[in-house]
């Protein structure tokens, strides 16, 4: 058995590896503070791995690429997420976006979680749309939610939590969009069919060339994913999202991101919502 206790510190052309690959395959930037945050996240796939040290995993990263890029873009990515985060955005949903696409007749929506992490922001979205539907004849509504991280997509496709990850769902609708587990699952809650199955998830990386979808959206969600990426990793993204966008469609940012100074594609609305610019 190799000990892997007492692992020397990341030397600067290990991190500037490691660094040069995240950004290439993911357009993620990781300055020289993030370090740290690289170090101990890559420390458990040495632990994982069994390997002793940072060199020897560079030497396993280039000589099992395909396979290991993978893993090491998931344990560096973050994915904070919580159902009904940044609220005002599902607000804008059941109070603007719906009502308008309602009443220009709309016999099918289409919605984009980009950046998706663990499934609690495509299936708010869901929520709010059977919400504001219920009363009325739902027109075919269809959500993909992508992410680069397969770990994160894997527990969002389950579509299983823990009562605290669901802390921020009113009790009624908690017991009307969720199924409560027994016995050995009690504690845990499903997402119900109803929800699930107007979602569908993939792994996508938005920096690259090509993306598979056909077709457009009425929505873009990306948030609080672009605070990774550089200016030109930026400019490119929201270049091809307003490519994917209907020429009324909307694109929600993160409360801490905006689009000033990168594009003029898309005119601000508010809250971090904008609109395309046709």
């Amino acid at each position: 058995m190799i000990a892997i206790t007492g692992i020397r510190a990341l030397k600067d052309d290990e991190f500037n590896l490691i660094k040069d690959i995240i950004y290439k395959e993911s357009g993620i930037h990781l300055s020289d503070m993030k370090r740290a945050l690289v170090q101990s996240r890559v420390m458990k796939r040495l632990r994982e791995l069994r390997i002793p040290n940072y060199e020897e995993y560079c030497s396993y990263l280039t000589g099992n690429y395909d396979v290991e890029i993978v893993n090491l873009i998931n344990c560096i990515t973050t994915n904070k997420t919580d159902f009904f985060r940044e609220p005002r955005h599902f607000d804008f949903m059941r109070e603007i976006a719906l009502p308008e696409f309602e009443r220009a007749g709309r016999k099918r929506i289409r919605i984009w979680s980009a950046g998706c992490s663990t499934g609690a922001e495509p299936y708010t979205i869901a929520i709010t749309v059977a919400e504001y539907f219920q009363d009325r004849k739902m027109p075919d509504v269809r959500i993909l939610a992508t992410d680069i991280d397969t770990q994160v997509l894997r527990k969002a496709e389950a579509g299983i939590y823990g009562a605290g990850e669901l802390a921020n769902i009113d009790i009624d609708i908690l017991r009307k969009y969720f199924k409560r587990g027994r016995g050995e699952n009690a504690g845990m809650f499903k997402v119900k069919d109803a929800v699930r199955g107007m979602t569908t998830f993939g792994r996508l990386n938005l920096l690259d060339e090509a993306y598979p979808m056909k077709g457009s959206f009425d929505m873009i969600f990306c948030r609080n994913v672009i605070i990774y990426f550089d200016t030109a990793s930026r400019k490119k993204l929201f270049d091809k999202f307003s490519g994917f966008l209907n020429d009324d469609g909307y694109l929600v940012m993160g409360h801490s991101e905006t689009l000033t100074g990168l594009t003029s594609r898309f005119s601000f609305i508010g809250n971090t919502i904008y609109r395309k610019v046709i």
